[in-house]
């Protein structure tokens, strides 16, 4: 371990951090860290991680050649972070042996990560803190690059969490549980009006809700009330026609519907990921169930995701996914959908953002732009999207994906961003604060504000303002001179 001694020391004395690094932040997020994993931080340095983890009551534990070189913590963990040591070995042989030995020590999950040449540093505040001292080794990957160098290591085709940031999974089956947690076992709720005679019972009353909710009838173990059912209304099958009677039939039809599509989607984005189809053995008994009331058989399902995944390179198909999409601010070329909308996409369009996050990982971004064509998409980051009634574009990330490549522009340093209007037109009526970006909107248009030129920049909109005399405030246009009142004011504070 000479030489990861020798690199790791030299780059230690310029790297401290007082809250947790990029690496381990997205992982606690996507639920990877919790209280029930064991954590190690190999190549801890300081050991900020390890603090962090510690005072959240996450086991964790951190060793470092130079910091905490003490070999007792060189233990197995559910999960190895490897953060930011892979740029600092200078000798490929010993770098190639750190990432070895660091998946070798993690039981489920090794989340490493890297500097890349082309990151978010300066548009996202990592935290991580690592700024090089003059005349250190630090090796630059670009992402694809840092993809194929730990599969080439590992032999394991790795996760992209984000940039810079893989996981590198034990077994493929933690990988489609992952995969599972992120897309198929969302559930999507649908409210049902009062059943009339079989839901006076209040246990059968909420044994129909779950069917709706469902889209096909609860298995026994998923409503802790079916005994009771079954002392009152007899045998499962009874109690499953007595369901169908009463059960909201459009509710039923759509949840199931919606099941069909997060079941597609979850199998096309396992080929995406290099994954096959688990056995449906192995699938949890609620997921058979539903793959059971959706196809004749699980191959019916496999092949459907085979078709519906090959129309993903199809650019009439994506262009009608465009078109039908019920969320969004659709252009020529181009579809504008907030992340808060996502969920109500056609699958198809879901897929192809997964797609997208493949190349770039986890992105903090307000606005995905898709292009009709199915081609690129970007994810665009804003200043108060929510607060900022014209919030400046920050940064935007946009990815190339029939080449697998991606493009940065910050503008946080930029004296005349890029701004929006017409936020209401981005999110669904389900945002909280539609109703008062739509007031905006039509006040905007009434005043004929929307229709000037040169609007789409900052300076240009404020310079508009100014010559109509008005200013922006809370989401409402009122004359420039015009005093704050008291509410005003509670609400701008």
């Amino acid at each position: 371990m000479s030489q990861l001694n020798h690199s790791v020391r030299r780059e230690k004395t310029a790297i401290r951090r007082y809250r947790c690094s990029r690496p381990v932040a997205v992982a606690l997020a996507e639920g990877l860290i919790s209280r029930s994993t064991s954590v190690l931080d190999y190549g801890c340095g300081h050991g900020a991680d390890v603090a962090y983890l510690t005072s959240k009551r996450i086991r964790a534990r951190g060793w470092d050649p130079h910091h905490h070189p003490e070999r007792r913590s060189l233990r197995p963990a559910d999960v190895v972070n490897l953060g930011f040591v892979l740029n600092v070995i200078e000798d490929p042989t010993e770098r190639a042996e750190t990432l070895c030995r660091a998946y070798s020590l993690a039981r489920r999950l090794l989340v490493v990560s890297v500097r890349v040449d082309r990151a978010l540093d300066q548009a996202q505040q990592f935290g991580d803190g690592l700024l090089t001292g003059s005349g250190t080794f630090q090796k630059l990957y670009s992402q694809a690059e840092f993809r194929e160098y730990v599969e080439g290591i590992l032999a394991r085709r790795p996760t992209i969490a984000a940039l810079g940031v893989l996981y590198v999974f034990k077994d493929a089956r933690l990988e489609r549980e992952h995969l599972a947690d992120r897309t198929l076992l969302r559930q999507v709720e649908y409210r049902t009006e009062i059943i009339e005679q079989f839901t006076k019972n209040a246990a059968a009353r909420a044994f129909v809700v779950l069917g709706n909710r469902l889209g096909r009838t609860p298995l026994p173990e998923e409503f802790p009330r079916y005994p009771m059912l079954l002392e009152q209304f007899g045998s499962r099958d009874r109690i499953e026609r007595l369901l169908r009677r009463y059960v909201d039939r459009d509710a039923f039809e759509s949840a199931r519907d919606r099941k069909r599509e997060y079941i597609v989607t979850y199998l096309a984005m396992l080929r995406l990921q290099g994954l096959g189809a688990p056995p449906a053995k192995i699938l949890p008994e609620s997921v058979r169930e539903d793959i059971k009331a959706c196809w004749r058989s699980y191959g019916e399902a496999r092949a459907e995701a085979e078709r519906f995944l090959f129309s993903l390179g199809q650019p009439e198909t994506v262009r009608a996914g465009c078109e039908a999409s019920p969320v969004g601010k659709r252009l020529p070329t181009e579809l504008y959908v907030h992340r808060t909308a996502e969920p109500e996409l056609p699958p198809l369009l879901r897929v192809l953002l997964f797609a997208a996050q493949q190349v770039v990982g986890q992105v903090d971004y307000d606005i995905a732009r898709m292009a009709t064509d199915g081609r690129s998409v970007a994810f665009l980051a804003y200043d108060g999207f929510d607060e900022n009634p014209h919030p400046p574009l920050r940064y935007s990330v946009k990815i190339h994906l029939p080449t697998s490549s991606y493009d940065i522009r910050d503008y946080r340093e930029h004296l005349n961003p890029p701004i929006i209007h017409r936020k209401d037109a981005f999110v669904s009526a389900a945002h909280p604060r539609y109703a008062q970006f739509l007031a905006l909107t039509r006040q905007e248009e009434s005043l004929g504000l929307l229709s000037s030129p040169d609007i789409g920049h900052r300076q240009q909109w404020e310079a508009l303002l100014v010559a109509r005399g008005l200013t922006v405030r809370n989401h409402e246009l009122v004359p420039a001179g015009h005093a704050m009142s008291e509410v005003d004011a509670r609400r701008t504070n």
